[in-house]
């Protein structure tokens, strides 16, 4: 409780809202002159959708604190939902704050209620029995679950049986207080053939007005020939013609009862009561018993158009804010919109981990509710002195505090929020609250779509920063890749004093990285990776730089100032690393070795060059030292291509190619998308497919691999495609050696009514020029655009400027973030970062090598479209036409709509 005025808090809904207007504007007057302040907590929605912006706009009532507040004041009828309502009053009830609530009854709770049967009654005998309207009809409010439609067709009853009249249920009709509905049942009576009625009664002022205008719209005129009655009072009938009879809510002491209720309920021996207000019956032109004169017509025009003048100067001034709004890319614009579209005598209360997610220097910012502490930020336009500081406790609710309580004013505060994420909140004050509200409501829009433009900016430059992040690391070492060991050098280069300085460059290689792949799984490869980043972690020095530069290399980079510090330094590292790796090797209990190979540069001091030109010399070392060690035995494992040239040379001669097809499965549905077509040899010549392209290589024959795959895959398609169904076929390319110009004629030619059918993997590591891109995008004709995948992707140098240049339909994500996803984080984040880009530019996300349950489940939940691995279907020469049906079981009980009728 504080020591000075007592302050009544106020909780509205639409403060805009004529009637909700004055009786806020009222409440304020009698509060002064009984020496009460007024905190208005207010929203500019009804909480009728019960949605994630009424979540948003319902955290006003959150800040109320109850040691401010020493009374609490609720306009029921402003809220839809009662929820809110008995929300507020428990958390005040804990504080033992009284509650007086209008219009409505809740335990515990002081009572105001507006009583509409002696007034209301009164005009309906007033019609009938002196006006002799005895042919009457209703047009009431909803049919169902509401209370004050009952009661006024209760009245309506009540009312029919004192004139002597009988009521039937044909004589109501459901409007739903609003105009549309009002005026079909209007038109409908006037259809019908029957005589119209003498009288209609309104549930509120908006039907009556649509009833007028129907009936006027049909030759009838009010009330010559039909009476019109509403309920409500509302502005509009001051202006309407012809003005209303109608029943009147008697604002002046529905207002002064609060006050004075709030005096009787802050002595602690005073029980909650309810006080009885009634309506006033206001007679006017629609039932014939007034006219307005024209200087009655003059005033109201003129109010009309002060009315209209000061919307329309508002509405420009805030128009030119709003165009401003879009400029919003930093907090200096955002703070230079928000100070100067907001009214003078007015505060913008940001929540500051808001700032602080949006600054990127905090988690993200809470999706409902407020932080401790909020920043304010004044109007441009306040000329008053103020101590207000930049931070205010959010208990405080409002800037200078102490001062408000020596004033005449009031604060209205409204809810800042995108969505059910509540950004802060606006403070206006204010001494006389019906010049403002309506200046308020377009102020918050403002500040909400700004606030609106300022997040989505400030995720798209995180998200962009993420994505950035996860292509300059190794997703399973945690290190920089190539392109994050490029671009530290470039870093590193640009500073003067690193020319200095001698650096030496080394390089730690894995030769039996293949063969623990191929015979032990990517589990095992993850595992000797891991362990081996974490060596070299361990034996090199803290400052130097560590890179996982491709699948199978590791880079070490040191700089030295003294050159005799650089022997010293790479012998105890390559000491201790070697010395670790060895114990690894004896205490493993693994069927293999993992060996490492190193070989060292050294740079002198004035160096100039590129970093790829010091790795390529370190990895001839590499290679020296490796001979040199005796283990050969490394590479003897695999056959050279040397030897494997006249398999190879066979294979092409007699196209002793064929082609096994691996499903690939709807993340959602579980069933099968399309095949990969992935190269297999005749058994005679013994050759892996890694084999054959390494040959190829070798020997500069890769064009004849790829017209091959090309022309034996859709010859197989060609042959039976109803084993294919409507699946794809996707088909691997070699970047830089397409199909020629004659090849693809040729290509076009034989199978151009399937060509819709395939798909081409480009392999995001390897380099494609713009012909090639744009030959094998249009391979169909110029006028048909083929569908392009990015495979491996998240292991080449360049994730986003690939994504961008070949606007691909599917990124196939490399099988390397896909193993174990369910227990790395950083894989995660890059999957998932790489997910939301692809959503937003509508491109379809493969998850490649998926070999466990788990690994299943984590890609479904992160949002993957589609699904590849040996988990969901090996590679089979004739292609399945359905996954195991557990699988495909399990695939469904993985998604989020599981059960749902989608």
């Amino acid at each position: 409780m504080n020591n000075k005025k007592k302050v009544i808090g106020v909780c509205v809904t639409k403060i805009h809202d004529q009637g909700h207007s004055d009786l806020v504007n009222q409440l304020h007057y009698h509060a002064q002159l009984n020496d009460y302040k007024l905190l208005i907590f207010n929203s500019f929605v009804d909480f009728y959708n019960n949605d994630r912006f009424d979540e948003g706009a319902k955290s006003i009532y959150d800040i109320i604190n109850f040691d401010i507040v020493d009374a609490l004041v609720i306009l029921d009828e402003c809220f839809f939902n009662k929820d809110i309502v008995k929300n507020i009053i428990s958390r005040a009830k804990e504080k033992s704050v009284p509650v007086i609530t209008v219009d409505a009854e809740y335990d515990g709770c002081f009572s105001i209620i507006a009583n509409i049967r002696n007034s209301y009654k009164e005009i309906i005998r007033h019609v009938i029995c002196d006006h002799g309207a005895k042919d009457t009809f209703y047009i009431a409010g909803l049919k169902y679950n509401d209370p004050s439609s009952v009661e006024r067709i209760d009245c309506y009853k009540e009312a029919l049986e004192e004139c002597g009249l009988e009521f039937n249920d044909s004589m109501v009709a459901y409007g739903e207080y609003w105009d549309g509905p009002a005026r079909k049942i209007v038109g409908d009576l006037i259809r019908s053939g029957n005589k119209i009625p003498q009288a209609i009664f309104c549930a509120n002022d908006y039907m009556a007005f649509a009833a007028c205008e129907e009936l006027s719209a049909h030759g009838y005129k009010v009330p010559d020939d039909v009476i019109v009655v509403g309920f409500d009072g509302v502005t509009k009938n001051t202006y309407f013609s012809p003005q209303l009879t109608t029943c009147i809510k008697n604002v002046d002491m529905i207002s002064k009862l609060c006050v004075e209720t709030t005096e009787k309920a802050l002595n602690e021996n005073y029980e909650p009561t309810k006080v009885l207000c009634d309506f006033s019956a206001y007679y006017s032109e629609s039932c014939g018993c007034g006219k307005l004169s024209n200087d009655d017509y003059r005033r109201a025009a003129q109010e009309l158009y002060t009315t209209f003048d000061e919307i329309t100067s508002h509405e420009d001034f805030m128009q030119s804010w709003r165009d401003r709004v879009l400029e919003i890319n930093d907090m200096n614009t955002l703070f230079n919109v928000i100070s100067g579209s907001i009214l003078e005598e007015s505060y913008v209360c940001i929540n500051s981990d808001f700032l602080a997610s949006a600054m990127d220097i905090g988690p993200e910012s809470k999706k409902s509710g407020y932080s401790d502490e909020v920043v304010v930020i004044s109007s441009r336009y306040t000329y008053t002195n103020s101590d207000s500081t930049e931070k205010l406790s959010i208990k405080d609710i409002i800037p200078n505090l102490n001062q408000w309580y020596n004033d005449n004013t009031t604060y209205i505060l409204n809810a800042i929020y995108v969505g059910n994420e509540v950004c802060g909140y606006y403070a206006v004050k204010s001494d006389y609250i019906f010049n403002c509200r309506n200046k308020i409501k377009r102020v918050l829009n403002t500040l909400n779509v700004a606030f609106n433009v300022a997040i989505n900016h400030f995720r798209e430059v995180k998200m962009s920063k993420r994505i950035e992040a996860a292509s300059l690391t190794n997703p399973v070492t945690g290190l920089p890749n190539l392109k994050g060991t490029a671009k530290w050098f470039e870093e590193f280069s640009q500073k003067a004093e690193s020319h200095d300085m001698a650096l030496s460059i080394s390089v730690y290689g894995l030769p039996k990285y293949t063969y623990i792949m191929e015979n032990y799984g990517i589990h095992d490869v993850e595992d000797a990776l891991r362990f081996v980043a974490e060596s070299l972690k361990i034996s090199n020095p803290v400052d130097c730089f560590i890179g996982h530069i491709s699948e199978d290399e590791f880079a070490i980079i040191n700089y030295y100032k003294e050159m005799g510090a650089i022997g010293d330094t790479i012998n105890k590292a390559t000491s201790v690393f070697f010395s670790v790796i060895e114990g690894y090797n004896t205490t493993s209990g693994k069927e293999y070795y993992v060996e490492v190979n190193c070989g060292c540069t050294v740079i002198n001091p004035g160096w100039g060059g590129s970093l790829e030109s010091f790795i390529k010399f370190a990895n001839s070392e590499m290679y020296m030292n490796r001979l040199k060690s005796g283990t050969g035995n490394v590479i003897k494992e695999e056959t050279t291509p040397k030897e494997h040239y006249k398999a190879f040379d066979l294979l092409i001669e007699k196209n002793l190619f064929n082609y096994h097809f691996q499903p690939i499965v709807n993340a959602k549905t579980g069933t099968i998308f399309g095949y990969e077509a992935l190269m297999r040899t005749d058994a005679s010549i013994g050759m892996t497919p890694l084999e054959v392209l390494a040959t190829a290589r070798e020997y500069n024959r890769l064009y004849e691999i790829e017209r091959a795959t090309m022309f034996n895959i859709m010859e197989r398609y060609a042959h039976e495609p109803e084993k294919f169904g409507d699946c794809k076929v996707f088909i691997n390319t070699i970047p830089g050696h397409f199909l020629n110009d004659d090849d693809m004629r040729i290509l076009n030619e034989k199978y151009s009514q399937y060509m819709d059918k395939f798909v081409f993997e480009l392999t995001e590591q390897d380099t494609i020029s713009d012909n090639e891109l744009n030959a094998i995008k249009r391979l169909s004709g110029e006028h048909v655009e083929n569908q392009i995948a990015i495979d491996d992707y998240g292991t080449g140098h360049s994730n986003i400027v690939n994504l961008i240049r070949y606007t691909p339909q599917i990124i196939k994500i490399d099988r390397f973030l896909i193993s174990e996803i369910d227990r790395n984080q950083n894989k995660q984040m890059f999957v998932r970062s790489t997910i939301e880009f692809a959503k937003i530019n509508n491109i379809k996300v493969l998850a490649e090598g998926v070999e466990t349950s788990n690994e299943l489940k984590m890609v479904i939940d992160l949002g993957v479209d589609l699904i590849q691995g040996f988990y969901t279907g090996r590679p089979a020469y004739e292609p399945i036409t359905s996954i195991n049906e557990d699988i495909r079981k399990e695939i469904l009980r993985a998604n989020p709509l599981y059960g749902q009728d989608i």
